[in-house]
């Protein structure tokens, strides 16, 4: 899996996990970091790097590859 995927992958997990057990200061490090990746990887700002990583979330969990929570 590219290192993308498995930043949008890991992005829904943390998404989840705040979701069912709420909010800690590390889950927020963890998304950051991997939103930064995403970032780095496709050259978008913030808000759009977000918005890629819900769309392709959404694909991957429909090609059945992904883990979204």
């Amino acid at each position: 899996m590219p290192e993308i995927e498995k930043a949008v992958n890991h992005i829904a997990i943390i998404v989840g996990t705040i979701k069912r057990f709420g909010y800690t200061v590390a889950l927020e490090q963890q998304f950051e970091s991997h939103l930064s990746t995403i970032m780095s990887h496709t050259g978008f700002c913030r808000d759009k790097a977000t918005d890629y990583a819900i769309e392709v979330a959404g694909r991957l969990n429909m090609q059945g590859k992904g883990c979204v929570a």
